[in-house]
């Protein structure tokens, strides 16, 4: 039986099933706080989309992460932030200055952050690939990098690959830092999907504030609210 985990993709947080999956030895949990920009560059994503505007994502542990984007003109100036403390998962949107509190109901009480969208016939390898955790996905299903120092800015980037049949993991990681450049997915040679990281911190001082609501923010219980927050 699938278990319930807070998971967060794209640009929703919800709890919801998670995928029968098997997980990197010790599972995702940064133990210092991480904090990553990413935007989507996948092929057919217009600059203007709201998915291919920043996202700011903060990881601590196998238990917290905050995820905040920036107000979404299609939605009214939606603007989303999600932060999950196990087993709490708020909902909000800050323009409105509302929110909702739902409780995972377990029997999982960890946060799941997958770099790629969940599809059916994903491979559960490529499945446990999570935001926070890129450097020890590539450490430890892809240390030989396929090529090293190519220019990339005033940086350089080695080039690695992860292939399963006709699905392929390609990432672009700084050739000093191991941190993240570019993720692409592809399948049967097609890029499908790609991001790209403007930030990735893995330094940051500890901040417990980060994981609780804003105190200005009103928040209803899941079970008593009404529409969308």
């Amino acid at each position: 039986m699938p278990v319930l985990a807070a998971t967060v993709s794209g640009s929703m947080a919800i709890a919801q099933p998670a995928l029968p999956i098997a997980p990197l030895p010790g599972g995702c949990a940064p133990e210092t706080l991480t904090r990553l920009v990413v935007r989507d560059i996948s092929p057919g994503v217009a600059a203007a989309d709201s998915r291919a505007q920043p996202r700011t994502m903060v990881r601590r542990g196998a238990m917290q992460l905050r995820s905040e984007e920036l107000p979404d003109l299609s939605r009214g100036g939606e603007t989303r932030l999600v932060i999950i403390s196990e087993p709490d998962v708020w909902t909000i949107d800050l323009a409105r200055r509302r929110g909702v509190h739902s409780v995972d109901p377990g029997p999982e009480f960890v946060v799941r952050a997958p770099v790629l969208p969940i599809t059916p016939d994903l491979p559960a390898l490529f499945a446990t690939l999570e935001f926070g955790c890129e450097a020890a996905f590539v450490a430890a299903n892809a240390p030989k990098a396929a090529q090293v120092g190519a220019p990339w800015g005033t940086s350089q980037v080695s080039v690695h690959s992860v292939n399963i049949g006709e699905h392929s993991l390609a990432f672009l990681m700084d050739s000093r830092t191991s941190k993240p450049v570019i993720i692409t997915y592809s399948k049967a040679e097609r890029a499908v999907f790609s991001i790209r990281y403007d930030a990735f911190r893995n330094d940051q001082p500890d901040n417990p504030t980060l994981f609780t609501p804003p105190k200005s923010v009103q928040i209803v219980e899941a079970a008593t609210a009404v529409g969308k927050p």
